[in-house]
């Protein structure tokens, strides 16, 4: 003889899966709602705190005239066209574009003050000093009176000026 199977689920089995459904469908409810409340969220604003200063009073400035001293015109320094001189103007060329070193005393082996770029100007104020078996130049920036230094004649050019 043999037995036959019940074939029928306990109503207390169907009851513990419909709870158990129910407990995860809460649970993801709660984690999906937290996380799009936090999507949600407005952004904080910033807050700016403005003073507002007083403008200052102006002070009376009272002028005295003084006699101005009468300027006088520095002789014209005229060199031949390629002739770098004090006074002349010359430019930085044949770097290939790597710039020249200008230096705070002539020498190869003295302190470098700035990189000077090729076609940048500058004033011949001093030299010339033969050291290193080169002629040093001390050059000032007309635009900037502490870009001075010196330079080597080698990637020098004079700029010709035009007298009036």
């Amino acid at each position: 003889m043999t037995k036959s199977r019940n074939n029928k689920i306990h109503p207390l089995a169907i009851l513990g899966a419909f709870v158990f459904a129910l407990v995860l469908l809460g649970l993801a409810y709660i984690i999906f709602n937290k996380s799009a409340e936090k999507a949600h969220a407005p952004d904080q604003q910033a807050v700016y705190n403005i003073t507002l200063i007083a403008a200052p009073t102006q002070t009376p400035t009272v002028f005295v005239p003084t006699q101005l001293p009468t300027p006088t015109q520095p002789a014209p320094n005229i060199l031949p066209d390629d002739t770098i001189g004090v006074g002349s103007f010359v430019k930085v060329v044949g770097t290939k574009g790597l710039g020249l070193n200008i230096r705070n005393s002539p020498g190869r082996g003295q302190t470098i003050n700035f990189l000077a770029l090729d076609a940048e100007m500058f004033e011949v104020v001093g030299g010339p000093e033969v050291i290193d078996d080169l002629i040093w130049w001390q050059l000032k920036a007309p635009y900037d009176a502490n870009r001075t230094g010196w330079a080597a004649e080698d990637y020098l050019e004079r700029v010709r000026q035009d007298l009036p």
